[in-house]
């Protein structure tokens, strides 16, 4: 039964069943609405005596011979079907629609239904396996990464401790995997950020285009590469050092109704270069909404449970924080002079 090429589908075979029980309908119902019609007349004619008997013999045959046809149209559809059968449709899959269409039946649909759902199941199970082993050679690759950014960042990387590194990345040095900026003075401008962001990154020492700190760069860079071994998309903002000038019209204009929204001018770690906005996507193409959680963005959990491996966090994605962003990422370490 279950070898029948138009019964191995619980959709057609639903189809099929539906056509046999509207057939078996016009069958009996046919006759009955004749019986009834015809009485109708009969007694219409016996309480007003309108119509002759001639009239009434030809307005009964007329219908009885309209219900033999619809009656027959069951008749002239199996004949259709077997018809069809013979056709010698591949018989390498025992095709035989006359015999499908017969044994169509609801605990057929039921029986197949539930096949189809088992092998729906065992494909699940196959794909998750698969995912399992790829999820295990990516991590492999995560672990890696993640050794060797642990061993980079015990060292200064391409960093001194000395002060001459002051004014090579827009007053910030690192020390023992440390960022240090200088603290805060309304009064004194050397200390505000995005003062000295580059107008050629790449001409003036930078690792990357964008402006943002080499060190940190090299951070950000090792988790997109991660993320990327694990199947998500990771996109950092092109504004690698955020000017302040900038700075002041995020602040004073564009979240002016949102306090908290954005740091003051001079204070950003966006105007350092060692910060940044983050686009999250839930697999390698598909970017995540404005409404992303963890579970409707994978991409973005997997991102924020690795962070830290890499030396990073996302301290604005808190419940405490001014202003709750959770694309905003930044070194663990850092401190002021």
């Amino acid at each position: 039964m279950f070898q029948i090429l138009f019964c191995n589908n619980s959709g057609i075979v639903r189809l099929l069943y539906y056509i046999k029980l509207s057939l078996n309908l016009i069958r009996f119902l046919v006759p009955i609405g004749l019986i009834i019609m015809i009485s109708l007349d009969l007694y219409k004619n016996m309480i007003n005596s309108y119509d002759t008997k001639e009239n009434i013999i030809k307005k009964s045959s007329n219908r009885v011979i309209s219900a033999i046809i619809v009656f027959c149209i069951p008749t002239f559809v199996s004949l259709l079907i077997a018809l069809i059968s013979k056709t010698g449709v591949s018989t390498s899959y025992n095709v035989d629609f006359a015999t499908c269409f017969q044994e169509a039946n609801l605990q057929l649909v039921k029986e197949l239904e539930k096949q189809e759902l088992s092998k729906l199941e065992e494909e699940k199970e196959a794909e998750r396996i698969k995912n399992l082993a790829l999820v295990a050679k990516s991590q492999a690759k995560i672990q890696a990464l993640i050794e060797e950014n642990k061993k980079n960042n015990s060292t200064t990387g391409s960093y001194t401790s000395t002060t001459t590194d002051l004014n090579k990345q827009n007053n910030v040095y690192i020390e023992n995997g440390t960022f240090y900026i200088p603290k805060y003075k309304s009064w004194d401008k050397n200390t505000f950020s995005g003062k000295n962001c580059p107008n050629n990154a790449l001409n003036e020492g930078y690792n990357n285009k964008y402006g943002y700190n080499n060190y940190f760069w090299d951070m950000l860079s090792g988790l997109i590469k991660a993320a990327q071994d694990a199947g998500y998309n990771l996109k950092p903002s092109t504004q690698g050092c955020r000017s302040y000038k900038t700075q002041y019209t995020f602040y004073y204009d564009t979240y002016k109704k949102q306090p908290g929204r954005a740091a003051r001018p001079g204070k950003s770690l966006h105007g350092f270069g060692i910060a940044s906005d983050l686009t999250f996507y839930k697999n390698s193409s598909t970017k995540c909404g404005n409404s992303r959680t963890r579970s409707n963005c994978p991409g973005m959990a997997w991102v924020h449970d690795h962070a830290k491996d890499f030396g990073l966090e996302f301290p604005l994605n808190t419940s405490t924080a001014s202003y709750r962003e959770d694309w905003h990422i930044q070194p663990i370490k850092i401190e002021r002079y």
